[in-house]
């Protein structure tokens, strides 16, 4: 038999098996970053938290169906189950407040921000800070807006004719803005979230009267946008 021949075979089958000893390279940083992209941003983070709360609740869950049938159980499993139902909660918490981080950058861009809405409040008689005209519906609005938005504030400012003396105008205008004030808060804003203002006598002729001086205006900024304004407000944030 031919050596030659023998040992060629014998060559081939070592240097195949010598390449199938090295194992193939594993790029752990590249793997882990891909698998970290999957929980970047409040969308993934919000879907992160939530498979956390549902694993998280199934082992309190198991617990609790043991207990229910009289299953063999321990204090420490008990601990456990209490501890993986509340750290249920904290996920299920922290997914929604990602949710609704994801939301508001979703939907800020189809709202008004920093727009002023400015409306007329009240019209008054001539020495009178009874409003003998009100745009409840828009008091109410704006005291509702204030309400669920606590971190916005409103200008709340009155004026007069030039009918009378300038400094009787002024408590006028005062008692006037002191009305709509009233207004705003029975519908549900804070005091400390109106910036009352009473400009007194308004520009023009003296002794003169102009039902378009005689009234309150309120006026707000919008707030940048934000969903689930009530989670925040919580102080959740």
């Amino acid at each position: 038999m031919n050596r030659q021949f023998f040992y060629l075979p014998c060559a081939v089958i070592a240097a195949a098996l010598a390449g199938c000893a090295q194992p193939p390279r594993k790029d752990i940083p590249l793997l882990t970053s891909e698998v970290d992209a999957v929980v970047l941003g409040d969308y993934g983070q919000s879907i992160h938290h939530e498979e956390l709360a549902e694993e998280n609740l199934e082992e309190a869950v198991k617990v609790l169906n043991h207990w229910k049938n009289d299953h063999y159980w321990n204090i420490e499993e008990g601990q456990y189950a209490v501890d993986s139902a509340r750290a249920a909660s904290q996920h299920r918490l922290e997914s929604e407040k990602a949710l609704c981080q994801w939301l508001t950058a979703v939907h800020s861009p189809n709202h008004h921000i920093n727009e002023v809405a400015k409306h007329t409040a009240a019209h008054f008689k001539t020495g009178s800070a009874t409003p003998y005209r009100t745009d409840h519906r828009a008091i109410a609005i704006m005291g509702r807006y204030l309400q669920s938005h606590p971190d916005a504030f409103a200008d709340v400012t009155a004026y007069t004719d030039t009918v009378g003396n300038q400094a009787s105008n002024q408590g006028l205008a005062e008692r006037r803005a002191e009305t709509v004030a009233r207004l705003l808060v029975e519908h549900g804003a804070k005091s400390e979230q109106l910036r009352v203002k009473a400009v007194g006598e308004a520009e023009g002729p003296d002794n003169t009267p102009n039902q378009q001086h005689r009234v309150v205006m309120m006026s707000t900024d919008h707030p940048a946008y934000q969903d689930c304004a009530g989670l925040n407000a919580a102080g959740l944030k």
